[in-house]
């Protein structure tokens, strides 16, 4: 405030002076032409008195000419300036013969010229267009711009031949006014208009431009320049110094700068090393200042100045200011209560409505926020966030509805909260995350409140992105708590970060990644992100609430590799738990044929209020995409099949020799059966209709050619059992085919009746085919404990026209039962035992001949025998 304080406090230093120029000495002491000689004082068709100011200049050719008179230590910006001149102007103007008076110039005559780089402000006629209005014009960095027209149109107004006397005033807030009169005083116009920008004034001029034919017609007397002449001997000060972004600053100072301020390396933040990328003009006394790095939010910064000098050569070196910018972090404003479905209503409005939270010791302004969700968007007026503040956010017509319950601000487009669920992200006026919510349906718990009326609301608002398990039903009677603390508020922390959920390449350059909740600062771990032997070139995100990344390798992947993605174990969730699982096998996807994946377990007689689950297994050596597989179950009786159904909506590997389990209820499923793997076990959509006693199940590829099938009844169950509920149906081994029934057995007892992305429980393992007969163990016990409760027989030949009789007998001699019946069995086979006899009971504990007979495509016969011990 330098400049002002010396303007209130030490007037007597201040001279209000004019500068009276008519030109009667006849002489052009004190002007500088931009060519000598082009202008004189003569009394060629004076306009006042004797002498006048004439362009004398006969020339050849078009041209310009220009005359200035220096303006030392004029002060626009310290007290009302006035200009007044008479000019003549013996021609019609036009494009090619017009002319102007420069009232404030920061060049001398030889650069002022309209368009040219000079800045300042003149009044004139047809600097840009043809109209020949009288105007006065800003020039900015070659641009001209019209401030203020006067109405008046020189050629049929003025005329030739005529004198015009023209007045100008302008007030230190760049308030404009014009009074164009003529010669006999009579008033032909007045304007009024306001700029506030002012550049360095140093010049008072004319500027003529004509033809060959019209040079000589342009006269100027009287003229008069009024104000605030005051020797500047003060450097600039800086009145203002604020954050306006991430990365820059924007100062203000008590005078213009010299055209050295303007370069960036005269600008540091902090240190010294961290020095301006580039300045932005606001106006002659406002900058802006912008680092290719963030300023430090919340804390003290300062910004140096090397030199700051204004145009009279007064300098300041090593200027420091302190500044501290604040802006809302992902976290410090969240959404802490969401009514999807207000209807019915308990007591409050039944309208939807959203209540975010200001989580910090600082003030945020909400303009322009954007409040999203997924193709529903709509911006934040401004509203002031004070701390530890709650805000109710709803559509403008409901905010009266609301506001009795506390602080509102409407929308006008507020977005639809559906009751079954959606994400609702809210992100700063510079597309900064702040905070997201996915709900669901699933969070009300209670199923009466599930019907509408209620909130959902977080529990632990220090924990903002813990999702499903820190949200829960509103508990207060009227239904929520919009506009003050949640019902449910309570200690609720963060304790784990589960990691990576899905790898999938979009092609062989790209690959998505997806965490189990949102991932803080994920970038600046990007040289440590290895993809086995492969750099990560690049990683952004494709979710809001930055699930979801993309990320580039620095060399293509190929197929039928295998590969891991391995990320560090720093990173971490927004509560700071380290991540879990970091890594994923995963690999490129081929197309599916037949037989490429197989039926392994199904669950389709589940326990009352669960679901069922299907699983699969990965029977070949390419990686499958799990989002290429479709269900769909038929009726035998009508041949009716239900509605094609996606086993993945997102893309995901199966990779060879693994499991892939599906079912509606993921976190049901892993519950109940302790042997699942939660990592193979994945929700589906619906999966299709599976009845409790016996159905059919059909797997196809995207262009629906058959991939496996299997048909079910409860009659494949362990016969002795004495219920089917809960009990899910396994592969003997998952490489069989699937529409045998004997492939299949009911899950063990130990293994919890099942084994859902898991080995099944009844896998005897690989046979070892070093012979022509392979049991899977010398002993057995049928008793359904999930350790050998079956006999595995395989059964390897050569050629493929092999009839295969398989038949047990007990150590007396006596048959048992009949395993294999002419058996066309190709060159491997393999049938199973489950300890049974021929009516269906188990067999005695003891020693028994398993005899396999065979007729090969050669006509030979063969026998073996083969002795396995049935335990109890």
């Amino acid at each position: 405030m330098k400049k002002v304080i010396l303007l209130f406090w030490l007037m007597p230093l201040i001279s209000y002076g004019q500068i009276i120029e008519n030109f009667e000495s006849g002489n052009l002491n004190g002007w500088v032409q931009s060519s000598d000689g082009h202008w004189s004082a003569d009394t060629t068709y004076s306009i006042s008195g004797r002498y006048s100011l004439h362009h004398c200049f006969d020339n050849p050719a078009p041209g310009t000419d220009q005359i200035g008179l220096p303006l030392t230590d004029l002060q626009p910006s310290m007290g009302n300036t006035k200009w007044s001149f008479m000019i003549r102007y013996d021609n019609d103007p036009s494009s090619a013969n017009n002319w102007c008076i420069f009232l404030l110039s920061d060049r001398e005559p030889e650069a002022m010229i309209p368009g040219e780089n000079v800045n300042g402000y003149a009044i004139g006629v047809n600097l840009t267009g043809v109209d020949d209005s009288l105007r006065l014009w800003k020039l900015k960095e070659g641009n001209i711009s019209p401030v203020l027209c006067t109405g008046i149109k020189w050629q049929s107004e003025s005329g030739i031949n005529q004198a015009v006397i023209i007045n100008v005033e302008r007030s230190p807030a760049g308030k404009w006014k014009t009074d164009v009169r003529s010669a006999s005083g009579s008033e032909m116009g007045t304007a009024e208009a306001t700029d506030t920008e002012l550049f360095y004034s140093s010049w008072f001029g004319i500027f003529y431009r004509y033809t060959s034919a019209r040079d000589r017609l342009l006269w100027i007397d009287n003229v008069s320049v009024d104000g605030v002449f005051f020797k500047d001997t003060e450097p600039p000060d800086v009145i203002k110094c604020q954050a306006v972004s991430r990365n820059s600053v924007e100062i203000t100072l008590d005078e213009q700068p010299d055209s050295g301020f303007m370069i960036p390396g005269n600008f540091s933040l902090n240190t010294s090393s961290r020095n301006a990328c580039r300045i932005i003009i606001l106006s002659p006394f406002s900058y802006q200042i912008v680092f290719d790095s963030i300023l430090a939010n919340k804390k003290l910064n300062n910004l140096i100045i090397n030199t700051l000098c204004d145009n009279y050569s007064n300098c300041t070196q090593n200027i420091s200011i302190s500044f501290s910018p604040v802006w809302a972090e992902t976290g410090d404003v969240i959404i802490s209560e969401v009514m999807a479905d207000p209807d019915p209503p308990v007591l409050l409005p039944a309208k939807e409505y959203l209540e975010i939270t200001n989580r910090t010791g600082f003030s945020y302004n909400l303009k322009n926020w954007l409040l999203s969700a997924e193709d529903q968007k709509t911006r934040l007026g401004e509203t002031i966030i004070r701390p530890g503040e709650y805000i109710i956010v709803c559509s403008v017509a409901d905010t009266f509805l609301f506001s009795k319950y506390g602080r509102v601000t409407g929308v006008k487009s507020f977005p639809s909260l559906t009751d079954a669920g959606r994400c609702i992200i809210l992100t700063d006026s510079s597309g900064i995350m702040i905070h997201g919510v996915e709900y669901s349906s699933d969070w009300y718990g209670e199923q009466l409140k599930a019907e509408g009326g209620w909130s959902l609301e977080i529990m632990d608002k220090n924990y903002p992105f813990y999702m499903a398990g820190n949200w829960a039903v509103s508990r207060s009677r009227t239904g929520g708590t919009p506009g003050k603390s949640n019902s449910v508020e309570g200690i609720n922390p963060d304790k784990s970060f589960y990691g990576l959920v899905n790898v999938f390449p979009v092609d062989s350059g790209s690959i998505t990644v997806k965490f189990s909740e949102p991932v803080k600062a994920i970038e600046k771990f990007l040289i440590n992100i290895k993809i086995s032997e492969r750099v990560i070139k690049s990683i952004f995100p494709l979710d809001p609430l930055q699930r979801e990344y993309k990320i580039n390798p620095d060399a293509p992947l190929k197929k039928r590799e295998k590969y891991t993605v391995d990320f560090p174990s720093s990173v971490t969730d927004f509560a700071d738990n380290k991540i879990e699982r970091g890594s994923l096998i995963f690999g490129l996807p081929e197309p599916v044929s037949a037989g490429d994946i197989l039926f392994n377990e199904i669950l389709f007689n589940p326990l009352p209020d669960e679901q069922d689950f299907i699983e699969f297994f990965n029977n070949s050596d390419k990686v499958i995409d799990a989002s290429e597989l479709y269900l769909v179950s038929i009726s035998d009786e009508t041949g009716d099949t239900s509605e094609l159904i996606n086993v993945s909506a997102d893309g995901r590997c199966i990779m060879p020799g693994s499991y892939y389990a599906i079912t509606t209820d993921r976190e049901s499923v892993i519950r109940r059966y302790f042997s699942s793997v939660p990592d193979a076990v994945f929700t589906a959509d619906k999966l299709p209709s599976m009845p409790d006693d016996k159905g059919h199940l059909v797997l196809f590829n995207r262009q629906l050619d058959l991939v496996d099938e299997v048909s079910y009844n409860e009659k494949m169950h362990y016969s002795l059992l004495s219920g089917y509920e809960g009990i899910s149906l396994e592969k003997v081994r998952p490489d069989l085919p699937s529409t045998d029934l004997k492939n299949w057995h009911s899950a063990s007892e130990a293994s919890g009746w099942g084994t859902p992305g898991g080995a099944n429980s009844v896998y005897p393992g690989q046979p070892v085919p070093d012979d022509n007969v392979v049991l899977s163990s010398t002993k057995f016990s049928p008793n359904n404990d999930g350790y050998e409760d079956l006999l595995l027989i395989d059964l390897n030949f050569n050629g493929n026209g092999n009839i295969v009789n398989v038949w047990i007998y007990d150590e007396t001699g006596s048959f048992v039962r009949k395993l294999a019946d002419n058996l066309l069995a190709g060159s491997h086979a393999s049938v199973t035992w489950d300890g049974t006899d021929r009516d269906g009971s188990l067999v005695e504990r003891g020693i028994y001949i398993i005899y396999v007979s065979l007729f090969d495509d050669t006509g030979k016969i063969r026998k073996w025998k083969k002795i396995c011990t049935v335990l109890r």
